[in-house]
């Protein structure tokens, strides 16, 4: 079991602007949701072009606990079944949890820090840019900018991680932690991650819908990249077209709103399922190569028809690029080769890290008056 302490840090209702006219943006907190579902009188489906949410009313709160479960009881009640939970006041007692509520504090003590910025934008395609957490502080209150980035090490000792996962196998399968800040108003495209999240606030708002993965194949799931285990929605989640998508109406799901100190934890939708599916798709580069061992060049010229999405007849550099990289994480050993023995035995936690590499963290796309998280 791999668990990604995802957005371990989100100050998610801070706001933004795409021009260089200072208006900040709304901070308000007070947004109706779950929504108010209220049958149509214009003869138009329930909540036709309205954003996701509006077409059914939810089944139910998401399971919530005031106090910490132990990590057996953590793992037999959620981790194992994938049952999201919320922590109430889970990391109130995190140094981070009082001394980041202002930008003065943030920006003497980690300015100097770079971290990934983002455009809020609808394409999962945005390339993120480095940027001293102090410029983006200076700025993201009127910019389109928001961090989605690794925690970077000198703030992980403010932070904290609920005991629920601090044994064992939870402890070492934590893949990393990660940091987001934006101004508020954001919502993310429906996606599924290939790891566990655990989401804790420290600031502002978040509210989740969670649709189990049964419903997986009538939401129009892409995968991001073949293998890697995460994907998203084509839909438009703020213009739900009912004509087009007439079975959103029926689709069950839950809901969850997060305030300052609290966490959810969010199941994959592929867990270790999505490692052995990986673990597959590079063994059948040895097998159409009726090889037992691969180099770096070979491995990204045969691993390139595997990888490439549909209608991509040649990868680019940086697809290029991205094979080599992964194919070092795969030579743990630096020998210049990798065998398919050394494949069929890897550890989980190395084929997570290609998994990863494969795939990018996932923010919000864009800017809204009243706001949700879909995953």
């Amino acid at each position: 079991m791999s668990v990604l302490i995802q957005a371990a840090i989100v100050f998610a209702v801070l706001s933004l602007s795409a021009s260089d006219i200072h208006f900040p943006k709304d901070m308000r907190t007070d947004v109706q949701f779950p929504p108010i579902v209220k049958r149509s009188d214009s003869g138009l489906p329930d909540g036709h072009l309205r954003p996701l949410g509006y077409q059914k009313k939810p089944e139910a709160r998401v399971k919530e606990y005031q106090e910490l479960l132990a990590p057996r009881e953590f793992w037999e009640q959620h981790v194992q079944h994938r049952v999201p939970l919320v922590y109430r006041q889970a990391v109130v007692k995190a140094p981070a949890f009082t001394k980041w509520q202002t930008d003065d504090y943030i920006r003497e003590k980690y300015g100097d820090l770079d971290v990934l910025i983002e455009k809020k934008v609808e394409s999962r395609d945005a390339q993120p840019q480095q940027m001293p957490l102090k410029e983006f502080l200076d700025s993201y209150e009127y910019e389109d900018w928001y961090v989605v980035s690794l925690l970077p090490d000198p703030m992980r000792e403010e932070m904290m991680v609920p005991r629920s996962i601090l044994c064992g196998t939870f402890r070492q399968h934590i893949l990393e932690s990660n940091l987001w800040i934006s101004a508020g108003g954001t919502s993310s495209v429906l996606h599924y991650d290939a790891d566990h999240n655990l989401h804790c606030l420290l600031s502002g708002r978040k509210d989740f819908i969670l649709i189990h993965p049964k419903y997986a194949d009538q939401l129009d799931l892409e995968e991001k990249r073949k293998f890697s285990g995460s994907g998203y929605s084509t839909m438009n989640m703020d213009m739900i077209n009912i004509f087009t998508n007439p079975h959103i109406a029926k689709i069950p799901w839950t809901w969850a709103t997060l305030r300052p100190g609290d966490c959810i934890f969010i199941p994959s939708d592929m867990g270790y399922m999505n490692v052995e599916v990986l673990r597959q798709g590079l063994l059948q580069v040895f097998r159409e190569g009726n090889t037992t061992s691969l180099t770096a060049e070979i491995f990204s010229s045969m691993f390139e028809a595997t990888v490439l999405d549909d209608g991509e007849e040649e990868m680019t550099e940086e697809d290029q690029k991205d094979m080599l990289e992964i194919f070092g994480l795969l030579d743990q050993k630096k020998k210049g080769f990798v065998s398919m023995e050394e494949i069929k035995d890897m550890d989980v936690s190395v084929l997570k890290n290609v998994a990863r590499h494969l795939d990018s963290p996932h923010g919000p796309v864009k800017d809204h008056d009243h706001s949700h998280d879909e995953l």
